[in-house]
């Protein structure tokens, strides 16, 4: 597994670049906003996160440990593959996190490739690594609303939620939780 690499640039294309370290020219996938600072012949240093797959080994490159951890964590999302999410770290990290952790499906559904159900999917799965714990939601209305949302992107219509959300225990007030909950009782 390769963690961490340090060359010259040999050319940049579309999604990507090639890296000469010691003679070898590796391929590395990075997003468009790193692609643009950078040109070729410049000395540079990548976190590496290496995907490997039944017919391919690729490599995503990462200018800060910091996106590459992100990059890891939005990778481990269920419908998320590593150049989507690329793709989703076309944002800056600190904006992607309060996306996540105010649960605005909407912003994260505007990165291409990534839609309503995948973004609350995100929501779901991030939230509470993001914060450090299970986040408390403090009022009911504002379970009813995030909830209803989250449901009704995955697929089921708001009446059904709302019929549903109304037999949920008191004790229930985790969103992830919530969520698990309903889909146990639909």
């Amino acid at each position: 597994m390769i963690g961490f690499l340090s060359g010259s640039v040999i050319k940049i294309r579309e999604k990507k670049l090639i890296l000469d370290v010691g003679g070898v020219g590796y391929e590395i996938f990075a997003n468009r906003k790193l692609l643009t600072k950078i040109q070729p012949t410049d000395s540079l240093k990548f976190w590496i996160h290496t995907h490997q797959t039944s017919d391919a080994i690729s490599l995503f490159g990462f200018a800060e440990e910091k996106d590459l951890k992100f990059f890891e964590l939005l990778n481990s999302v269920n419908g998320v593959g590593p150049k989507s999410a690329l793709e989703i770290l076309e944002n800056p990290t600190n904006s992607l996190e309060k996306t996540i952790v105010s649960g605005d499906t909407k912003k994260l559904a505007e990165t291409p490739g990534i839609g309503k159900k995948t973004a609350a999917r995100i929501i779901l799965e991030l939230r509470s690594k993001i914060v450090g714990g299970d986040p408390k939601i403090p009022e009911t209305a504002e379970i009813d609303s995030e909830i209803l949302e989250a449901v009704a992107q995955l697929g089921y219509p708001k009446k059904v939620a709302e019929k549903i959300l109304a037999k949920l225990p008191q004790e229930i007030t985790i969103t992830e939780e919530i969520v698990r909950w309903f889909l146990q009782n639909v």
